[in-house]
Parts: structure tokens; C-alpha cells; sequence
């Protein structure tokens, strides 16, 4: 069969009468309209643009719809696989076209269908049972912005327009993990659309190697529609009717920037302050580079999860900190209480130009962190070529809550972002890409393993991927639970 006719038959079935639900769009590889279709496939990360992508390696469809139901989901997946295709989706398109786009088939040869589900947005939060329900299109914004409300909040990500949908079913590691457990340790449960079509739902009673498998590696199963997220209290009193916002809660914390010269010194305190810090402080540092002056630096932040000001193990904590810093020289350093607002919003800055390119890693470090990796780690950063780049340190998970996919229990996450803006010269990407290859391979020795992101594109066929991704029991369960909830590969590939 032609990718012509199968287009028109695909078009047939998404348009007919007997659809349960209107899509918000449809829009195909091959047809006259390429700007639309562009459009449609919108990543966030101009590494490659739509346009450079090999056509082979694009969608042959992408499905926008208008609501959700599990019904119309079930039935692209019916439709699509009945035609022989292959089924992606995404919730937001953050950061990489890569994880929904190119590498959602195991070759190059193979067509799929992208159902995009950024219009499946609605947050409904019970302050009584402090359990929000939230489609995979729910930004953190809009999450925490339903949750905050009630003085409560959920473990979401750091950066304010990431979706839940991906975020979650990588593991999500977000504000407050060390504390609360990784965003996948806060899932009560989720409805999931098989490769059969069919909705099943997933808890720890019910379908618990699904529940199990989907949370750090849910992009190989089916389509979560639905989540059920735990949500912890932020507040002294968390309220049953909209009673705060995000800058009239008052959280703990400390901040400080530091130059160069001060790196050691940085690091030193925090490799042996961190492992014995109160479990409820997120403890960061973060390397970046002076716009100004084109100088390296290095931010550190403590911030505390638990409701502001009722901890002495927390501001005994801080006023450790504020004492270390007081004698070390510092470019900015504050120990007053910031708001909520400064914590969900932290990163924004960083992510508000559209016209950014992304080759990025992250990984899990050993713990406690080496005196030889915290050398290699500076020394990298000296020779980073791009003053938009940066990296991040942080607590990973630390003693999870609940058995997941996610693992690597206890370790460190380390995010290392090559950023920079493409001018059309090949050597100025290829110099910043190599940075970061020499970054992951120097400090291989202290590596456990590596987040499911696919920030640092993988190369088509390469099968072996995704192990280096989870501890060997957890994949060998995830390989399991393919063979059962996705026998026939309708999803990506593990």
C-alpha cells in the first residue's frame, strides 16, 4: 500500500461521521501545506529544526485532539495499526523532537501517527482528599497554580512549562524529591489507552506491573490519559477553599552566587553538607556563565518543602549555610524567605527564548560525590564554549517512597545542557556538542546511569539505548511488561 493511500485512508477514518470525538487537527507528511504541517510538529528545541528533519523519520500523520476521550484515542490507535503504522504521543513537545518524533520507531523505514495531546489541560484538584486529577497536556503552571490554592503541592518540574505527560512518565524528578519522593512516587494511579485500543486503569493493586513499569518508562506502553496525583502540604494550614497564591506562601531558603575562584570551596561544603542535610531541603548547585562579563559562575540554593518556618532542624540547617558563606567570599548571597512563586518560576528565564538549541544529558552520580569527579566537573565547566549553556546539580532520589522504574535510589542528578543559538555554521554546533560528549565521557567513572529523556538525541537502530536508562532488574521487569501490555509493539520500542 502507498503512503498516499494510506493517508486517505487515514484521513477517511479521523474525518468520518462515526468519530467519537472532532479533532482540533490533522495534518499529514505528504500533503501541499508544509508550513501547517511544520507547525503542527513544533518542537522546543531548534537542535534541528522540523524542516532538517529526514522526512522518513517524521509522522506520517499528526493527530490533535479536541478533548480527551479515551474512545477517539483508542480508535487512532485501531486505525493506524490496522494500516500497519506505528503509534507515538506526546503531551507538550518539550524540548526534543527526538522523543516523540524520530526516534519513536525503531527504523527509518517504518511509518507512525503522532497523537499530540497538548489540548488535554484539565487540572481538577480535591483539597479534602488532597488528590489532583490532571490530563497530560496540565502544564506545572497550571498545576501548581490549581494546588497552591489550597496551601498544597505536588513534586512537579523545576521549569514552569513542562507538561505532566512526559514529566511524569520519565520518573519527574521535581520540587521536592529528596523529600517527597520523585513525581512518579506521588502517582496514585493512571488510565492508560493499550495498543489494543482499550483504557485500562493502573494502581498498585490493580495492574501493578503496569503501574510499576509506566512510571519511568511510560513511553513504551500506551497512552496515559489520566493522573491521579497525591498532593503534600506546603503550608502550616492547608485550606478547603481557595485561600492563598504562589506569592503569599513564604518558603525557607538561602541563595548565594559564587565566582570562579570559589568553586572548590563550593563544592567541598556541598558534597559533605547535602547527605546529612534534613531530607526536606533541596539542596542545588548550579553552573552557569556571567552574560556580562562571560565569567563563570556558580549559584547555590537550599530550599526547604515544608511548610515555612516550623522546622528548627530546617533553619538550623540554614544558619549553617549562612555561616559557611560569611566566610568565603561571595558575588550575592541572601539567607531572607523567598515565596512559592520563586520556586515554580526559578527557571523561567532560562527557557524563555524560542530559539535555542539543546544537546543535553542527564545522569545519575554515585554518592557522595568524589573530590576527583568535583575537579572534573570545574574543569569542564572552564571549557564550556557557550555562555548559554549550563549544569545542574541536585539531589536525585533519596530514599524513594515507592518501588518504580525510575530507580537509581540514592544517587545524584546531574543536568548538563550544551545551549547555544545556531548561526548556520556547522563547526559552532559541532563545538558545542563536543563539550558536552567530553563532559559525559569524563566523568563516566562516577556515572550509574542515565534519565530517559533522549535530550542527547539516540542514533536510528540503536536497540541498546534504553538500558543504560534503568538498573538491570527494573529493565528486565519493564521487558516483561512489554511483551504482556504491548505485545504487538504499537509503541516505542524498549
Amino acid at each position: 500500500m502507498t503512503e498516499s493511500t494510506i493517508q486517505d485512508r487515514l484521513y477517511q477514518a479521523f474525518t468520518t461521521s462515526t468519530f467519537p470525538v472532532p479533532l482540533v487537527d490533522i495534518q499529514f507528511r505528504w500533503q501541499k501545506n508544509k508550513d501547517a504541517y511544520h507547525v503542527a510538529l513544533k518542537t522546543f528545541n531548534n537542535l534541528i529544526t522540523p524542516k532538517e528533519f529526514p522526512s522518513v523519520a517524521l509522522p506520517l500523520a499528526i493527530v490533535t485532539l479536541s478533548e480527551a476521550n479515551n474512545s477517539s484515542i483508542g480508535r487512532v490507535i485501531q486505525d493506524a495499526k490496522n494500516l500497519g503504522l506505528r503509534v507515538s504521543a506526546r503531551s507538550g513537545g518539550y524540548q526534543s523532537g527526538y522523543s516523540s518524533n524520530m526516534t519513536a520507531v525503531d527504523d527509518c523505514r517504518e511509518n507512525f501517527v503522532l497523537i499530540d495531546l497538548c489540548k488535554l489541560n484539565r487540572v481538577l484538584v480535591n483539597p479534602q482528599t488532597r488528590i489532583a486529577i490532571a490530563e497530560p497536556g496540565v502544564t506545572g503552571l497550571d498545576l501548581y497554580t490549581e494546588t497552591i490554592q489550597y496551601g498544597l503541592h505536588f513534586p512537579g518540574p523545576h521549569i514552569a512549562r513542562v507538561t505532566i505527560g512526559g514529566f511524569l512518565l520519565q520518573g519527574g524528578m521535581g520540587i521536592g524529591s529528596r523529600f517527597h519522593g520523585a513525581g512518579v512516587d506521588n502517582v496514585l494511579g493512571f488510565d492508560i489507552v493499550l495498543g489494543s485500543g482499550s483504557t485500562v486503569y493502573a494502581d498498585d493493586q490493580t495492574n501493578s506491573d503496569l503501574f510499576f513499569a509506566v512510571r519511568g518508562g511510560g513511553q513504551f506502553f500506551g497512552i496515559v490519559t489520566k493522573l491521579h496525583l497525591r498532593l503534600v502540604p506546603i503550608v502550616e494550614k492547608p485550606a478547603l477553599v481557595p485561600t492563598y497564591n504562589e506569592t503569599s506562601v513564604a518558603i525557607d531558603q538561602v541563595f548565594a552566587i559564587f565566582d570562579r575562584p570559589q568553586a572548590n570551596d563550593l563544592l567541598n561544603f556541598y558534597s559533605s553538607f547535602d547527605p546529612v542535610a534534613p531530607k526536606a531541603l533541596e539542596n542545588k548547585v548550579i553552573f552557569v556563565v556571567d552574560s556580562a562579563t562571560n565569567k563563570k559562575q556558580y549559584l547555590f540554593s537550599s530550599v526547604s518543602v515544608t511548610p515555612f518556618n516550623t522546622s528548627l532542624e530546617i533553619k538550623t540547617a540554614h544558619n549553617m549555610i549562612t555561616e559557611w558563606y560569611k566566610a568565603i567570599p561571595t558575588n550575592f548571597a541572601t539567607s531572607e524567605p523567598g515565596d512559592y512563586a520563586g520556586i515554580i518560576h526559578g527557571g523561567d528565564a532560562s527557557w524563555t527564548d524560542s530559539d535555542l538549541s539543546y544537546y543535553a544529558e542527564d545522569v545519575w552520580l554515585s554518592v557522595p560525590l568524589d573530590p576527583r569527579l568535583q575537579q572534573v566537573l570545574i574543569e569542564q565547566w572552564d571549557k564550556v564554549p557557550s555562555n548559554l549553556s549550563s549544569m545542574a546539580l541536585n539531589t536525585g532520589t533519596w530514599d524513594a517512597p515507592t518501588p518504580s522504574a525510575l530507580g537509581f535510589d540514592r544517587s545524584y542528578s546531574l543536568c548538563i545542557y550544551s545551549t547555544w543559538k545556531r548561526n548556520g555554521d556547522p563547526a559552532l554546533d559541532a563545538k558545542n556538542k563536543s563539550w558536552l560528549d567530553e563532559t559525559i565521557e569524563a566523568i563516566k567513572p562516577w556515572t550509574l546511569g542515565f534519565y530517559a529523556n533522549e535530550l542527547r538525541p539516540r542514533q536510528l537502530q540503536d536497540n541498546n539505548y534504553w538500558r543504560k536508562c534503568y538498573e538491570d532488574k527494573a529493565f528486565d521487569v519493564l521487558s516483561v511488561a512489554k511483551r504482556r501490555w504491548d505485545p504487538f509493539n504499537v509503541f516505542k520500542s524498549l
